[in-house]
C-alpha cells in the first residue's frame, strides 16, 4: 500500500523518534518483523477492496440484537395501539371519513364526551 509523500515522512519521523527513545522496543519490533517476514496476513485482518459502485459498499450492517430489539419494540407499540382501539366504546371510534370541518369536532366524536360537558366546534352550533 502506498502512502502520500507527506504521510510517509510523518511515519518515518515517528519511527526515527521511537528508535532513539526506545531502543529495546525498536529491537523487539525488528525481531518480530524478521520472524514473520514470509507469513501471510491472517484472514480476519485482510481488507477487501470494494468498488465505489458496488451496492454492498454502502450496506449498513445492523447488529442482531438491535434488529431483535427494534422488532420487539414495534410489535409492542402495534399491540398497544390495537388493544387501545378495541377497548374504546363503539360510539367513540373515529369515523373512517371526515364529517363536517376537519379542524373542529365531528358529530361522531361529540358522543364520546362525558355527559354534561359542552363541546365547541367550528361552525357546528352549540
Amino acid at each position: 500500500m502506498g502512502l502520500p509523500t507527506s504521510q510517509q515522512r510523518v511515519l518515518d519521523r515517528i519511527e526515527e523518534t521511537l528508535k532513539r527513545r526506545e531502543p529495546r522496543l525498536a529491537s523487539m519490533f525488528a525481531m518480530f518483523t524478521r520472524l514473520n517476514i514470509g507469513e501471510r496476513l491472517p484472514w480476519i485482518e485482510t481488507l477487501e477492496a470494494v468498488p465505489w459502485w458496488a451496492p454492498r459498499r454502502y450496506r449498513v450492517r445492523m447488529p442482531t440484537r438491535a434488529v431483535i430489539f427494534l422488532s420487539l419494540a414495534i410489535a409492542l407499540i402495534m399491540s398497544a395501539v390495537f388493544i387501545g382501539i378495541s377497548q374504546s366504546p363503539d360510539n367513540c371510534r373515529a369515523p373512517l371519513t371526515p364529517h363536517g370541518s376537519l379542524i373542529g369536532l365531528s358529530r361522531a366524536g361529540a358522543a364520546c364526551h362525558a355527559p354534561g360537558t359542552k363541546t365547541m366546534g367550528l361552525g357546528h352550533g352549540p
